[in-house]
């Protein structure tokens, strides 16, 4: 019998390798250390284990396991039942996935963040670099991109965004976008033909019909994108931070012949 369970035991280690290697590549992927990953492995195949039963599993050098160990603790991964030696043993599934959630959660804050600060640097360097000379017009081809533009502006917006929008599929395209900069305080005027809005955007934006053809869109008063066509093959926007194009866009806002109040 003893033959035979070793035989087990041996099988259910090759068939047990790829999900063990998997989930250390998914904890390492998620800023845990690469030895804790391993110990992690190591616990949840077993119901206890102390750090020097985690040694001889692993091969952790007797100078890492203890900080392997204390990662796992801090993050919340493992439980630890004192003792001489301490035992140390995996938290359950779900709790591990809550854990792990958490993590993940902070990453992309993290992420966040360092995008924020990486837009708060560039962005003076950008206007320092600007000339009406050189920057005059720049145009995007193809609607995907001209959308993507226009969410891009939308979303670099600090006080102000003017949106005339005759299309409605374009609308409804950028519509979350403006919502998302409602809720950072943007100031939204919005022009857009006789169509239901968002309710959270009706409450905050002020609202206009448009009765002309057009597409503008124009944010802090600084950059302007007009859209020819909307249809997926041929249409094209033009954008630009010229001072004179910038204020033409805004005329379009506040000319009756354009938009009229609701």
């Amino acid at each position: 019998m003893t033959e035979v369970r070793r035989r087990a035991n041996v099988l259910f280690e090759e068939a047990a390798r790829p999900s063990m290697e998997e989930i250390g590549a998914s904890l390492r992927d998620l800023g845990v250390g690469g030895y804790a990953a391993n110990a992690f492995c190591a616990l949840v195949r077993t119901t206890g284990a102390t750090a020097g039963d985690l040694v001889s599993k692993t091969g952790i050098p007797d100078s890492k396991i203890y900080y392997a160990l204390a990662e796992l603790a801090e993050k919340g991964l493992i439980e630890v039942q004192a003792g001489k030696p301490k035992t140390y043993r995996a938290v359950p599934p779900k709790e591990a996935e809550a854990r792990l959630g958490r993590i993940l959660e902070a990453k992309h804050e993290r992420e966040r963040g360092a995008v924020k600060r990486i837009t708060g640097l560039l962005e003076p360097l950008r206007a320092a670099t600007k000339s009406p000379a050189t920057d005059l017009a720049y145009i995007v081809k193809g609607l995907p991109n001209v959308i993507a533009r226009a969410q891009a502006l939308i979303a670099s917006a600090r006080k102000e965004v003017v949106v005339l929008a005759s299309d409605e599929r374009f609308f409804r395209k950028i519509e979350p976008d403006l919502i998302r900069a409602a809720r950072r305080k943007v100031k939204l005027r919005v022009a857009v033909p006789g169509i239901p809005v968002d309710k959270e955007l009706a409450k905050i934006a002020e609202l206009r019909a448009i009765v002309c053809t057009c597409m503008i869109l124009v944010v802090d008063g600084q950059q302007v994108l007009t859209v020819t066509r909307t249809s997926e093959d041929d249409a094209y926007g033009i954008t630009s931070t010229d001072e004179t194009l910038v204020r033409l866009g805004m005329e379009y806002w506040e000319s009756p012949r354009c938009c009229v109040a609701c």
